[in-house]
């Protein structure tokens, strides 16, 4: 996992038309801004997309000038490798320390990684709490790569630090 950071959610509202998602997302990539995860589903009326990109500014301008309606809301993006379970994990830690999550969804890429994106009630303390585990998580993965230091002797000790 390489941490927590906040990014800005945009979501864009509009008749479902069979064209809207490949039309949206063609003008998101062609302000420059890749899209990192996105989310669409139907609410009975509308089709709603919702996606966070490298630069959100430029992605609502582009949106925007193409007559899209688009909401932004703040909302916390890890990157982790793509493992199954890990943000359904992460989801319930998140629980456990008090932090509720409004919604969530994650986005797959070719390169085994992983974006998942946290609306909370508090996203301060998600990012701080997040980025603790994890440290806690590398930390662990290095310890299990290197093998634990053997003890010196205390002659051994005294040998290579005698003056």
């Amino acid at each position: 996992m390489n941490g927590a950071t906040r990014q800005t959610q945009i979501t864009v509202r509009s008749s479902n038309q069979p064209s809207l998602l490949s039309r949206l997302m063609a003008i998101t990539v062609s302000c420059g801004a890749e899209v990192l995860a996105a989310s669409s589903h139907c609410d009975g009326v509308n089709t709603v997309v919702r996606l966070v990109t490298e630069h959100g500014d430029r992605t609502i301008r582009a949106l925007t000038d193409a007559g899209f309606n688009c909401q932004s809301d703040p909302v916390v993006l890890v990157e982790l490798r793509d493992e199954p379970g890990l943000p359904a994990l992460m989801a319930a830690k998140l629980a456990v320390a008090g932090i509720r999550v409004r919604q969530s969804y994650a986005s797959h890429s070719d390169d085994h990684r992983a974006h998942v994106v946290f609306q909370t009630i508090d996203d301060d303390r998600a990012i701080r709490f997040l980025n603790v585990e994890a440290l806690i998580r590398a930390l662990a993965a290095a310890k299990r790569r290197r093998p634990a230091p053997e003890m010196e002797t205390a002659e051994a000790y005294a040998e290579a630090h005698a003056a």
